[in-house]
């Protein structure tokens, strides 16, 4: 690459996105990639006038400690390459350069069920535009906290509730507020005008079911505050059911209490599995979102894997300080571990139902 002269292709964009950092968009693929500071000077230079090495040699000529320089720049060319936003194509990635992409994965595979969220989304979140922020905000939170606070006391005095006969009669409740909870995400996305390309069935970490919006380009939304209301806004919704069932509990008597009470149980599981920020959850998302971080999970495994396997490390991670350094491995290693422990659970639960039919 270093004798070919580089280009950003045609289909790329520059726009400005989370916290106001730039990042080069490909129409094509639909992908992201964030650029540093250094990164966006860089690209005035890919215009394809200049080979990859007549960059180096500009961008370093002058430098002190100019093989690293060479080195840095060279990375973050060959990170462009990868990424797919050059007319240069990309090259064969060798195992290591597998290991960082597969690090830096998702890791949920996906069924799309519909394209067409944002449309049904549309009408109500025009309708909610024309509220002020602060009301609209003021009232989600105090919903949710009040809901929150009957479904705990519910919870927490059961007034003779057992779990009935028809238990698993809670269950397909369960899964409407699961739609609720993932049009949620949607609605506040739609609202902030970042588009949602999809809904469907995901497998978390390849073993766990789970109900999915791709909110991809909440990266467009600037503020720290949109990002983290995108990631809550299913739990929040929960909130909102877990006190509905907790005020049934409280007040119905029989099996319809007890099937509220049954349904409060597992309502509080599942708001500490997607609160849980060892998951690449809702809980996580909002961290990571608070803290301006990008694709956090994803580096951490990838510094994970550089340390265990020497595979290389994003042009963009190159220069990380001590204190990060640690955090990505202690980060990455507690969510490796914590995956690895939930998916034994996982499928010694299944072993065992399968032993008992059997």
């Amino acid at each position: 690459m270093v004798s070919v002269p580089l280009q950003i292709r045609p289909d790329v964009e520059v726009i400005t996105g989370i916290d106001d950092r730039p990042l080069l968009y490909n129409s094509t693929t639909g992908r992201y990639l964030a650029l540093t500071p250094a990164g966006v000077r860089m690209l005035d230079l890919l215009d394809g006038s200049n080979t990859g090495g007549a960059i180096l040699d500009r961008l370093t000529a002058h430098r002190d400690d100019r093989e690293t320089a060479r080195a840095r720049v060279g990375a973050f060319l060959d990170d462009l390459r990868q990424a797919g936003v050059l007319t240069v194509e990309p090259r064969e990635p060798d195992r290591k350069s597998k290991i960082l992409k597969f690090s830096l994965r998702e890791h949920m595979p996906r069924l799309k069920l519909t394209g067409r969220v944002g449309h049904v989304m549309e009408p109500l979140a025009a309708l909610l535009r024309r509220l002020p922020v602060r009301v609209l905000n003021a009232a989600v939170l105090a919903t949710a906290l009040a809901g929150l606070a009957v479904g705990l006391y519910a919870l927490l005095h059961p007034a003779g509730h057992g779990y009935p006969a028809l238990w698993w009669t809670a269950m397909p409740i369960l899964i409407v507020q699961v739609i609720f909870h993932e049009a949620a995400h949607a609605l506040v996305c739609q609202y902030l005008r970042a588009p949602i390309r999809e809904a469907g069935i995901g497998l978390m970490l390849y073993f766990m079911p789970v109900a999915y919006v791709d909110r991809t380009d909440a990266y467009r939304v600037r503020s720290r505050g949109g990002r983290v209301m995108i990631a809550l806004a299913g739990p929040l919704n929960d909130q909102v059911w877990y006190g509905v069932a907790g005020v049934v509990a409280l007040t119905v008597p029989g099996q319809v209490g007890d099937i509220a009470y049954v349904l409060l149980v597992l309502q509080t599981m599942l708001t500490v599995v997607n609160l849980n920020p060892l998951l690449p959850s809702d809980g996580y998302h909002a961290i990571a979102a608070a803290s301006g971080a990008v694709n956090l999970r994803g580096r951490a495994f990838a510094y994970l894997a550089h340390v265990a396997l020497r595979s290389p490390l994003p042009s963009g991670m190159q220069a990380l300080g001590r204190w990060r350094r640690a955090g990505y491995l202690l980060f990455g290693a507690l969510c490796l571990l914590y995956a690895v422990g939930l998916a034994v659970l996982v499928l010694r639960n299944l072993w065992n139902m399968i032993g008992g039919i059997v």
